[in-house]
């Protein structure tokens, strides 16, 4: 309908030529932390230099696993010993591109792995050829994954102490299972009284978790944890 309709203006043939000049360029890329990492080889979120956006570096704790909490002043060996969220040293795409080239050019397999770990990156990306995308501002994280597919299970997780290996008993945050599972109880009830233009209905959020979507944890953050 819209060839048929463009072919029938006076001036046809140059809307036709404007349509052909017409190009696109693929200037942003979204998704979850570990499918970004593979797109920017990135080394991921357990590496020394975990960020896509910033240099900031990790500590390892109990042995296992590497954190970036800003303050590190009681950390032995932690340098430096504190980051400022406001100023965090951001990476830049002629940074990371040097970076990039110094650890595909690593003359042995020691070198190579050597300065992977340290600069957090495995090599030269394949979009990086792509001179509209800029490495790392053209992957931002997006709210979807950070809210609503990562914050908010694990407050719930927090809440109802199964975060972790933490102690949560007798904190003040802290949900027994019997209220949890009457907030539950309550979430499920209120599919019959919302309307379907809110968005998918949320099922029970104590015993079908692995049922919701971003969209359901949004309703629940949104309309339904402010009440229950």
């Amino acid at each position: 309908m819209l060839a048929g309709a463009i072919s029938r203006l006076p001036n046809f043939d140059a809307v036709s030529q404007a349509l052909f000049l017409l190009h696109a360029y693929l200037i942003l890329a979204f998704g979850d932390i570990p499918a970004i990492a593979l797109i920017m080889r990135m080394k991921g979120q357990n590496g020394i230099s975990p960020c896509r956006i910033c240099n900031i570096k990790g500590v390892r704790f109990d042995f296992r696993t590497n954190y970036v909490p800003l303050r590190r002043d009681k950390i032995p060996g932690a340098t430096p010993r504190r980051y400022f969220s406001s100023n965090l040293p951001i990476r830049t795409h002629e940074e990371l591109m040097i970076q990039a080239r110094d650890i595909e050019m690593a003359p042995n397999n020691a070198t190579h792995e050597r300065l992977a770990k340290e600069h957090g990156i495995k090599g030269i990306p394949v979009l990086s050829s792509i001179s509209s995308i800029s490495f790392p501002s053209s992957f931002p994280f997006d709210f979807m994954h950070l809210v609503w597919e990562n914050l908010i299970p694990n407050l719930i997780e927090f809440w109802t102490g199964e975060f972790k290996d933490l102690d949560h008993k007798g904190e003040g945050y802290f949900i027994e299972p019997r209220i949890w599972n009457e907030i539950g109880s309550a979430t499920a009830a209120c599919k019959a009284t919302i309307p379907t233009a809110f968005g998918a209905p949320v099922p029970n959020i104590a015993t079908k978790r692995s049922q919701m979507s971003a969209e359901m944890y949004a309703n629940w953050t949104l309309y339904i944890a402010p009440i229950v």
